[in-house]
């Protein structure tokens, strides 16, 4: 929905927008100023001043300005806040038309045109010079993937989902994905520089990095699309624009982690097992759920083994118990809750062998396999 305004009143909106954000005055109070003898309803001068917060964070707005505002707000934005105030708050207006346009079926060819306009403006950044700068890029990568930010990780997956040049990188066997106009450049997160940034300059540079030039692979581009899948969305059928996708290949040799440890140093799915591990870290759930099972069964013990820690262990042993979650995650929505029903109590051993296997066994699997034992 877009929101009209005398354009008397824009530089007014803004400088109020300045003075909630720096605390200077209260939401409640600017409110007040910017409706006062009915110049703009309410609810309006709360939405400007609400973008506004939201440009500064590189977060999407859902209320749109008129192109007047949006000029303004960025002009003034870069003027007081510099390259890094406006990067964010192009990476807001980015966001803005895409999910403007999505849910309007428009083009927003004003906005794209500000957008374009104002991007000049921010320097671009250095490119990489050698394999340790792209390998520090795929770890940023990584951590947004598996962040309990969720804009991190959207912003993570819509790198992954729009690229055309890819670096697959092999990790103990497991192929991972990262596009090329994001490792292209120096000390990069996600969306720091604008998804849109030209990335014919990064793949010459990554190119002559690693020796080779990338190339159509449909075997590998399998490997991508599985990927996704196990990220939470679905791969396009090609890549941005319907270019047809194209891949580097890297190996990395990285030594053993904790999640190596906990699922057995499987070849395949560890990106994927941390972020189950990152869901499972919902103390709050686990914790219902134990209740909800001790008050059912009065103890705590092995859904698979039986095995009761409080039995063997005593006093030390009490309340203790590893949470499993049967939902597969790459089943899960990237916003789902986990509910108490959907967590198994078992114990340390049973857990590792539930996925100590790809895919994993289920927990009636896990019973066929030691009957004898149960």
């Amino acid at each position: 929905m877009k929101f009209k305004i005398n354009p008397k009143l824009i530089p007014l909106a803004y400088q109020l927008s300045k003075e909630i954000y720096d605390k200077a005055i209260s939401h409640a109070e600017a409110v007040e100023i910017l409706s006062k003898d009915g110049q703009m309803n309410a609810g309006s001068a709360k939405h400007y001043f609400d973008n506004f917060k939201l440009m500064l964070a590189g977060r999407k707005f859902s209320m749109t300005f008129n192109t007047a505002s949006m000029e303004y707000f960025l002009l003034n934005i870069h003027k007081d806040y510099h390259n890094e105030g406006l990067t964010q708050a192009l990476l807001s207006l980015y966001k803005h038309i895409n999910y403007y346009e999505e849910i309007q079926n428009t083009n927003m060819k004003s906005m794209w045109k500000l957008f374009n306009t104002y991007k000049q403006l921010i320097p671009l950044p250095l490119p990489v010079k050698n394999l340790s700068d792209i390998t520090s890029n795929i770890d940023v990568l990584e951590n947004y993937l598996v962040s309990e930010d969720p804009d991190k990780r959207l912003s993570a997956q819509n790198l992954i989902k729009q690229g055309t040049c890819f670096l697959a990188y092999k990790v103990n066997g497991e192929f991972r994905f990262a596009p090329s106009r994001y490792l292209g450049y120096i000390d990069n997160r996600p969306y720091k520089y604008l998804i849109d940034i030209d990335g014919t300059e990064t793949n010459k540079i990554i190119s002559d990095i690693l020796g080779s030039r990338p190339h159509q692979n449909e075997h590998i581009d399998t490997m991508y699309t599985n990927y996704c899948k196990q990220l939470g969305f679905s791969a396009s059928e090609k890549g941005r624009f319907g270019v047809i996708r194209k891949y580097w290949e890297l190996e990395i040799v990285k030594d053993n982690t904790d999640e190596d440890e906990l699922y057995g140093g499987f070849p395949e799915g560890k990106m994927i097992e941390r972020l189950h591990k990152s869901r499972e870290r919902n103390a709050k759930v686990i914790a219902l759920a134990k209740k909800n099972f001790k008050k059912l069964h009065g103890k705590l013990y092995c859904e698979i083994c039986t095995f009761d820690f409080k039995e063997i262990y005593g006093e030390l042993g009490e309340d203790f118990i590893e949470g499993h979650h049967t939902i597969w995650v790459s089943d899960m929505p990237n916003d789902y809750k986990t509910r108490p029903e959907e967590i198994a109590m078992l114990c340390s051993n049973c857990h590792r062998m539930i996925h100590r296997r790809r895919p994993w066994l289920t927990m009636t699997e896990l019973k066929v396999i030691t009957p004898d034992k149960m």
